[in-house]
């Protein structure tokens, strides 16, 4: 059962839990996590009948997956529904979806999603042999593995259908949904350059200062851009930039 920590007293260890519309108090010595509790947090009741025999707090990554997946559901079946809508469509409405979304903004789509499954995203060669290429979803697989990185590939795949968001709302701000590319696109190269700062910064700590900038250009020197980032990213700006002037610009009359 799901809950949520309402009040925590960190002096004596004791807290509150919101839970099934009941509170249920409860002490540090039931406590199943590493971290501290703290208030607002979602945590995982154990209960032995009525009674509360453990507190395990529920990690954010997990809790963003389920949202994630709520999200990509609903999508999915608001995407069905459009498509069968438009299948027949009414006489005022557009002749079909390939008209409503436009032959341009389809065919970038299907480049971005074929770059970001296919084509090489990154390459990492350590200098001695057995450099390896990722596309834009493992590379995703691979930093959310690392723990340098919260959703993975879920986003990518979340960008390649966020095309169905337009189909399913039919209102101007649908069409924000495409910058979703453009994000999925640099949200490794952001969790990239997180990590590279955090290694430098530790390694500045360890061993003083200059070593931790030697070392961030040591680790960049070892990643080659490859044909499908700069594919991906020249496709989500397109994506993004007609996204953006259906969302904010007035239909032609």
């Amino acid at each position: 059962m799901r809950g949520r920590i309402i009040h925590y007293n960190g002096s004596d260890g004791r807290g509150l839990l919101a839970a099934a519309d009941r509170q249920l108090p409860f002490e540090i010595a039931q406590w199943r996590s590493d971290t501290a509790p703290a208030v607002n947090a979602t945590v995982e009741l154990a209960m032995d009948g009525d009674t509360l025999v453990g507190v395990t707090r529920v990690p954010d990554d997990v809790l963003l997956k389920e949202k994630a997946g709520q999200i990509a559901s609903r999508l999915g079946a608001a995407g069905g529904a459009a498509l069968h809508t438009l299948a027949a469509p009414d006489a005022g409405a557009p002749r079909g979806w390939v008209n409503y979304l436009g032959k341009p903004l389809l065919v970038a789509q299907a480049v971005f999603a074929l770059s970001a499954l296919a084509l090489p995203y990154l390459s990492i060669d350590p200098g001695f042999g057995g450099g390896r290429s990722f596309t834009l979803t493992g590379l995703s697989t691979l930093s959310e593995q690392l723990g340098a990185s919260v959703g993975g590939a879920f986003w990518v795949w979340l960008a390649i259908l966020s095309i169905v968001l337009p189909l399913a709302w039919k209102a101007r701000w649908a069409w924000l949904a495409l910058v979703l590319p453009l994000l999925a696109t640099l949200k490794p190269l952001l969790d990239i350059a997180s990590g590279v700062r955090k290694a430098a910064s530790g390694m500045e700590q360890m061993l003083g200062s200059g070593v931790g900038g030697r070392m961030a250009q040591q680790l960049v020197d070892m990643l080659d851009p490859g044909l499908g980032l700069w594919i991906c990213l020249l496709s989500a700006l397109f994506i993004a930039a007609l996204g953006a002037k259906r969302a904010l610009l007035p239909p032609a009359a």
